[in-house]
């Protein structure tokens, strides 16, 4: 945290997703693990859900002219989250079923927790 989380002065400014949007999104750890006893491949293990508070929404005009990576497709949504953190791969599975993988963060700032992400939604031809 920095000077201006931690300031109370500035603490009633900083922008939140209203707790009437958010609903329960989870990440999804891989529970694979490198073994170097077998030749260093990769052993399959169980998936892990870490369960945290965000909003899926559809991209906007503004995110497509701000989207550095040109890969914006009819799949492409954004994931808000008050301060949960996501790293670029990181996949996502909403109360629906559907399965999203993090392609990029958006910046806000530094001075407030809410978190922006682009995503890509998981389609029927792709297996994992």
């Amino acid at each position: 945290m920095d000077y201006y989380t931690n300031n109370p002065v500035f603490f009633g400014a900083q922008p939140m997703i209203p707790d009437g949007l958010l609903h329960d999104l989870y990440e999804i750890r891989s529970g694979a693990v490198f073994s170097q006893e077998n030749g260093g491949q990769w052993i399959r293990g169980q998936d892990g859900r870490i369960s945290f508070k965000g909003v899926v929404l559809p991209v906007t005009d503004k995110d497509l002219i701000r989207d550095s990576s040109g890969t914006i497709t009819h799949d492409t949504v954004k994931i808000y989250t008050n301060g949960y953190a996501l790293r670029v791969g990181a996949r996502v599975e909403d109360i629906n079923g559907f399965v999203y993988t993090v392609t990029q963060e958006l910046d806000h700032n530094s001075l407030h927790p809410m978190k922006r992400y682009l995503v890509e939604r998981k389609g029927k031809a792709g297996i994992r």
